[in-house]
C-alpha cells in the first residue's frame, strides 16, 4: 500500500525574487510593479495568462508575464498594487488562477473556523437576463439566463440557469422563490451538498464537503490543486 505524503507549500512552483522596480501609476492610484527573478521550474501555459503569487501567511499577488527565458527559467512579471510589495529575496509560490489564493489558505490555517453544519433550505429571489451571446447548455441554444440569490444576502455566490421559456422576454423584476436555495457548492470540488445534508461552513459563509474536508482539511494537503 502506497502512503502519499501530504503535498505543501514547498512542493508549488516557485518564483525567487530578485528584484523589484517600480513602474507607472495609474490614475486610479495602482502602481505596475515589475519582479524580477527565477522559477524553479518550467510552468506549461504560464505566459498565456495571469496567476497568483503566494506570499508567507496570507498573502498573494496577482501577477502576469512580462518576458520569459524558458531555457533559463528567468522571468520578469508584473503586478498593479497600492503599495510596494516587499518581496525582494523572498520566494513566492505558483498558483493557478482556476484557484483562488484564499482555497490555500482555507486548507492551511488550523484557526480558519470550520464548522459542521447541516445545510438548511432558503428563500431565493430569482431575476431573469438575457445574455449577449448564445450558449449551448444541454443540446439548446440558451439566451435567457435566470439569476438566483439567497433572499437573505448571507453568503453564497449568484447561481445563473437558463431561463425554462427561451422564446419568452426575459423578467427582470425580482421575484421571491420559497425555499429555492436547496443546496451549497464545495469549495473544492464543486460538488453538490444539499438540503439536509451535513458539510463544514467557515464564518464566510464557503462551504466544503465532508469528503474534501476528510482529505484535504484533516492532512493539511493541498493536492487539491492538482485536481483541475
Amino acid at each position: 500500500m502506497n502512503i502519499r505524503n501530504p503535498k505543501t507549500l514547498n512542493d508549488f512552483p516557485k518564483f525567487e525574487v530578485a528584484t523589484v522596480r517600480r513602474g507607472e501609476t495609474s490614475p486610479a492610484g495602482y502602481t505596475e510593479f515589475e519582479l524580477h527573478g527565477q522559477f524553479d521550474r518550467v510552468i506549461d501555459g504560464i505566459d498565456a495568462q495571469w496567476f497568483w503569487l503566494l506570499i508567507g501567511q496570507e498573502n498573494c499577488l496577482s501577477a502576469s508575464v512580462k518576458t520569459l527565458d524558458k531555457e533559463a527559467k528567468t522571468a520578469v512579471l508584473t503586478c498593479d498594487e497600492k503599495v510596494e510589495p516587499n518581496v525582494a529575496g523572498q520566494t513566492l509560490f505558483y498558483l493557478s488562477p482556476y484557484w483562488n489564493a484564499y482555497n490555500v489558505w482555507m486548507v492551511l490555517d488550523p484557526n480558519w473556523g470550520w464548522t459542521r453544519t447541516r445545510v438548511e433550505a432558503a428563500d431565493a429571489v430569482a431575476q431573469d437576463y438575457e445574455a449577449p451571446e448564445v450558449s449551448i447548455v444541454s443540446g439548446r441554444e440558451v439566451t435567457i439566463w435566470t439569476k438566483l440569490d439567497r433572499a437573505d444576502r448571507t453568503g453564497g455566490q449568484s447561481r445563473h440557469y437558463p431561463a425554462d421559456d427561451q422564446n419568452a422576454p426575459p423578467n427582470p423584476k425580482p421575484r421571491l422563490i420559497p425555499g429555492g436555495w436547496g443546496h451549497e457548492h464545495c469549495e473544492l470540488c464543486s460538488g453538490h451538498i444539499d438540503c439536509g445534508e451535513f458539510g463544514y461552513r467557515d464564518p464566510r459563509q464557503r462551504w466544503m464537503c465532508d469528503g474534501c474536508n476528510q482529505r484535504y482539511v484533516v492532512p493539511r494537503d493541498l493536492s487539491f490543486v492538482d485536481e483541475l
